[in-house]
């Protein structure tokens, strides 16, 4: 069955070879935020095991309990053989330290072949602690930009422009003033919103010590654009140098200010994953810096008003764009792994994987040139009377024409280096509830 405007059509022609299926796969994968989601994996493992004969035993999961499924089935011996989510990026340098992850250096050249970006391969690279060697731990499929959204109406209702090229991208400062004057004005005309609906609603803060997520994502890319640099050019470790220290204090100077200043909400503190999703849907907060395009993507499907005339997504950010890489996991001690090579064989075919994520809604974009280029809704988005998609065409704009791209912090080092203790997230609730200065909570 193909995708195509939002159902599944003809079957698809590959030039897979037929397979004699031994076992099954077991395979993980992060729960959707929306149905389309949900039904893309499903069409994957109905459509694999249309043309190989192999079935997939597919588990759903939220990235929570993906993850304590996955630290489960570890230690009792019996993983499984595959799995498809974010935790297998956020985690890849702690798994691969245990162990856990399968080489999957042979797929490399098929990445290559299919135009990847050159810094996406180099994101798979990890230490296996075990070998005692560099393997490919992960295989990255797509990426996003960590975008950020806005209400264009709560804007409107302010008097503040509300055009995405009318907002000041060119430095962190400009582009917090902005949003801050649009919670005055907002107050200041509508009496109501006071207390209620706040300009910054970034950072997400919570999730220390288990699943810091989104929060810690964006706050790395505040640091970065204050300065921050932890490797060198020779890619040595270095957090405590001066200008380190500076960057890591100014930024969380600029999160404790607003939240000090009331331009964000103080519930901030203790938000995960999810939490700045559900504040923006309800119309809490102004600006979001989310994970994913999930927010704008969730209301395409509820409220197109919304998604077209409503809301906008930025098309650029201060400094360097970090992206989020999402892909696909394979697991050494699992039983069936020879078959879940077999998929992913399979699954790197351009238009496998550009029917995959179109039909997963376009929360993800594809990291192959060769497939970004080949449908264009990954150029153009969404369209309906006319109008132009405010949202994934960023997207495709920073990928494409981006500058100065990285991977997230996760695939750095190489080696585990301590996510889940999120530092910068506690610095910040140290000065919030220990009095902390910025600066003293960034030498702790």
């Amino acid at each position: 069955s193909q995708y195509s405007q939002g159902e599944f059509q003809q079957t698809v022609i590959t030039t897979t070879p037929t397979v004699t299926p031994s076992g099954n796969i077991t395979m993980y994968v992060e729960k959707g935020w929306y149905p389309q989601e949900e039904e893309a994996k499903k069409w994957l493992a109905t459509f694999f095991k249309k043309e190989t004969g192999i079935s997939i035993e597919l588990t759903s999961l939220s990235q929570q309990d993906l993850l304590n499924k996955i630290n489960v089935t570890m230690v009792a011996g019996n993983p499984p053989e595959i799995a498809w989510s974010t935790i297998i990026g956020d985690f890849q340098a702690d798994f691969s330290w245990k162990g856990w992850y399968e080489d999957v250096g042979e797929f490399v050249d098929t990445l290559k072949s299919l135009d990847t970006f050159d810094w996406v391969i180099k994101a798979m690279e990890a230490f296996d602690g075990t070998q005692k060697k560099r393997i490919y731990a992960f295989l990255p499929i797509a990426g996003c930009n960590i975008p950020i959204h806005y209400w264009k109406d709560l804007l409107e209702m302010a008097g503040m422009p509300s055009n995405p090229n009318e907002i000041p991208t060119t430095s962190l400062d400009k582009l917090a003033q902005f949003f801050r004057e649009a919670q005055d004005k907002l107050w200041q005309k509508d009496p109501s919103t006071k207390g209620k609906v706040y300009g910054i609603g970034w950072p997400s803060l919570g999730g220390i010590g288990s699943l810091p997520g989104d929060g810690l994502q964006q706050m790395i890319h505040i640091m970065l654009w204050y300065g921050w640099k932890p490797l060198t050019e020779q890619g040595d470790v270095v957090m405590d140098s001066s200008e380190n220290i500076s960057a890591f204090a100014e930024a969380v100077e600029f999160v404790t200010s607003n939240l000090k200043g009331g331009y964000s909400p103080l519930g901030m503190l203790e938000w995960g994953s999810p939490d700045n999703n559900s504040a923006f849907n309800a119309k809490n907060i102004i600006s979001v810096f989310n994970g994913t395009m999930s927010i704008p993507l969730y209301w395409y499907g509820q409220d197109k008003a919304v998604y077209f005339d409503k809301t906008a997504t930025l098309p650029q950010f201060p400094g360097a764009v970090m992206w989020e890489l999402l892909g696909w996991g394979l697991f050494r001690q699992s039983k069936n792994k020879e078959l879940a090579k077999k998929f992913i064989k399979w699954f790197l075919q351009p238009d496998i994987i550009n029917q995959f994520l179109k039909a997963s809604g376009g929360r993800y974009c594809p990291t192959s040139r060769a497939v970004l280029e080949m449908d264009s809704f990954w150029r153009n988005g969404y369209s309906t009377s006319g109008k132009k998609d405010p949202h994934l065409p960023t997207v495709y704009e920073m990928l494409i024409n981006g500058k100065n791209n990285i991977p997230h912090i996760y695939h750095w080092f190489g080696h585990p280096w301590g996510y889940q203790d999120a530092y910068v997230l506690a610095a910040v609730h140290r000065v919030m509830k220990d009095g902390l200065t910025p600066l003293e909570a960034a030498k702790e």
